[in-house]
């Protein structure tokens, strides 16, 4: 099963059968530990930001681990997300709208196509059928063949065999200078044994319509000309599997919904192949994933025969005027590329059938050190890689527009796309994993009940798992040295794990709930936050002021430290900010009409900025803050517990209540809860980045 891309200059990519769990992360090299600056913490969320990245002398692994989303270019409709919403009951029609914004449906005739096969390019044309056929005038016996040889001034001379190997006549039947050679039925129904077998190793391929030789600078092409209708049995489902026709109840029409992903395939190559006549001059497409695939009468399947006779003539209208370039890939991993159509999410991308589930909803690979150095040997030694920008849309941020290599000698910047096919990724909606980079390496969830799950290189270092505790756990925060942690419960308790010291907690006074902690950039030192803005200092702690006794619209969820500790932010659930100390106001939801309430907050590296996040997942940012995408932006429908910022700034991970960690920009995603631990009870309350070092 192929995948459709750009026609001539883009490299296709083939459905497979396996599936691979989610996991990202963006590469820039190692933090010199001295350089930690502070603790970002929030309601149930905690993450280091640091002032400046030193990378370390070499890169620290000897593969660059990659996590990555979708197959092919991602332009327009993902054949694996049109079959997940068939499966959802959308008609082919809706499909076709929602992939390709702006076109509507137009009906036109079945005229000829001329499609080159490009296993023949540079070959001798060598034609041969089981049933008598004719070269212009010359009518050739059943089971005899003809051969096509360039001869003087552009003209073709024409020999007749006994088979495929000949031998030849000495002398040829005709020399002309188009010689077209056709079958003797060109019926619809006609079999294997009366259309054109085009000679081949190891077996012959079998056309329908017309065959005819063509130069091309000075080579040899072989060109199957045939009407479109015809032409499109070969390709839907080369494209598509035909059985998808046979999965999910009755649909729009009655018939299977998976129907309706091969009649939106039938109309989307069908539109791709007629927006571009003449492309190749000689010929009007391509047989290869560099056009659409195209297999000849073999391919055909009853089931693609109807969804191409149900919307016969069907193709889709630019608002020019013009016929779509409907290009389309197998799976866009979540959400489509931007181009001649808007980008837009797709949900139906992670679908699962009986056979299997998406496999490249979310793939992973890992790239020799040694590759990337000889790929560009004036960088000297690896250091450190990263993706530096994105196209706003989808997981991680987006796709890679531009990718920096950092070496011991010099650093250069190439595209996303150019990676991509420098090391033959599935697409270039990709991060990079399993080093320490943008100052992480792993996180932890902590549960409500107080259970702790390390992920990536997070150590386990004790959890409340199976102890009684009053109240629930709101938030974890780790050491200055990622050794150990606090978890803050609702009662004011603080459990100190690890190398964590165990600076005092207000459990047993009679408070408001207590619904985040936050760490000083030191470690040696913390902060609590309750409900009616009560600020409670430890360690190294100082208080700079609070919302305790102040009338509040509503309740306190979360805070959050400015860079050098002097000073904090606290939110309200409806995004209202309280600025103390040194923290400067940057903005609020607090005027908004918000979907869902503000549940947490995290602030960026400078102290400029910072993130709110309501429980619907949605984000605001605000001063330097950047907005990488949401869980609304991503059809997810999860209850956001907390959120989590990587410490360059760029990027945010969110967690949700169901153990699920939905990563954006350059934020690390090293596995998550969507498959429940065995020791997991409650809801996930917080999650905390382990940085590097």
């Amino acid at each position: 099963m192929a995948n459709h891309g750009i026609k001539n200059n883009y490299r296709h990519k083939y459905l497979d059968r396996a599936l691979v769990r989610l996991g990202n992360q963006r590469l820039l090299g190692q933090f010199v530990a001295g350089l930690f600056a502070f603790l970002i913490t929030t309601f149930g969320i905690v993450g280091r930001s640091v002032g400046e990245v030193i990378p370390h002398a070499v890169y620290p692994n000897s593969q660059v681990g990659v996590i990555g989303h979708g197959w092919g270019h991602g332009y327009g409709m993902g054949q694996w997300g049109a079959l997940g919403y068939a499966l959802d009951g959308e008609s082919y029609s809706w499909i076709l709208s929602h992939y390709y914004g702006g076109t509507s449906p137009k009906i036109v005739g079945n005229s000829n196509i001329r499609v080159v096969i490009t296993g023949e390019d540079g070959l001798t044309t060598i034609v041969t059928s089981q049933s008598p056929f004719t070269v212009d005038s010359y009518t050739v016996p059943a089971n005899q063949a003809v051969m096509l040889v360039e001869a003087p001034n552009s003209q073709w001379a024409v020999y007749q065999g006994p088979g495929c190997g000949g031998p030849w006549a000495s002398k040829p039947l005709e020399t002309v200078s188009s010689p077209l050679i056709s079958p003797s039925s060109s019926s619809t129904t006609a079999t294997s044994s009366q259309v054109l077998q085009l000679c081949q190793l190891p077996a012959n391929e079998y056309l329908r319509g017309d065959i005819e030789p063509a130069l091309y600078q000075g080579s040899s092409r072989t060109v199957n000309v045939l009407p479109i209708e015809s032409y499109l049995r070969g390709v839907v489902p080369s494209e598509s599997p035909a059985y998808w026709g046979t999965l999910g109840n009755s649909g729009p029409q009655q018939e299977n919904c998976g129907f309706q992903e091969l009649e939106a395939q039938a109309v989307a190559a069908r539109s791709y192949a007629l927006s571009d006549l003449g492309e190749f001059g000689y010929a009007d497409i391509c047989d290869s994933t560099q056009c659409q695939v195209y297999g000849g009468l073999s391919s055909e399947n009853p089931l693609t025969d109807e969804a191409i006779s149900d919307t016969a003539g069907e193709v889709l209208e630019n608002g020019q005027g013009a016929i779509a370039n409907t290009e389309f890939s197998a799976s866009t991993g979540g959400y489509t590329s931007g181009g001649s159509f808007p980008a837009v999410p797709d949900a139906g991308d992670s679908v699962c059938v009986p056979s299997a589930c998406n496999p490249n909803h979310t793939w992973q690979a890992s790239i020799p050190v040694s590759q990337v150095e000889a790929t560009w040997p004036s960088i000297g030694t690896l250091v450190a890689i990263s993706v530096t920008s994105r196209d706003g849309n989808g997981d991680f941020g987006g796709r890679a527009k531009t990718v920096q290599i950092t070496g011991t000698n010099s650093s250069l910047t190439v595209g996303g796309t150019t990676f991509e096919a420098d090391f033959g990724l599935n697409s270039n909606f990709f991060a990079f994993t399993g080093t320490p980079s943008g100052g992480t390496d792993g996180y932890w969830l902590v549960s409500s009940t107080g259970s702790v799950f390390p992920f990536g290189q997070a150590g386990s270092f004790g959890s409340l798992s199976g102890k009684a505790i009053n109240g629930s756990i709101v938030g974890i925060v780790p050491t200055l040295d990622m050794n150990g942690y606090w978890l803050a419960g609702t009662d004011g308790s603080v459990y100190a794990f690890g190398d964590a010291i165990d600076y005092g907690n207000v459990k047993g006074l009679s408070l408001n709930p207590i619904v985040a902690i936050t760490s000083t950039p030191d470690g040696k030192g913390y902060w609590l936050v309750a409900s009616d803005g009560g600020i409670f200092a430890f360690g190294d702690g100082q208080f700079y002021g609070s919302m305790g006794g102040k009338s509040l619209t509503r309740p306190i969820v979360g805070m959050t430290s400015t860079p050098d500790g002097k000073g904090y932010w606290l939110v309200a659930a409806d995004g209202g900010i309280f600025a103390f100390g040194d923290a400067q106001f940057y903005g609020s939801t607090g005027a908004m009409t918000l979907n869902e309430p503000i549940i947490s907050m995290s602030s960026t590296s400078s102290g400029q900025g910072y993130w709110l996040v309501a429980s619907d997942g949605g984000i605001f940012a605000f001063g330097d803050a950047q907005y990488y995408g949401s869980l609304p932006g991503e059809a997810v429908y999860s209850t956001a517990t907390s959120m989590v910022t990587t410490p360059d700034g760029l990027g945010y991970e969110i967690a949700t209540s169901n153990g699920e960690v939905h990563a954006f920009g350059d934020a690390p995603l090293y596995g998550d809860l969507s498959v429940p631990d065995p020791g997991y009870s409650g809801t996930i309350a917080s999650v905390a980045l382990r940085v590097g070092n």
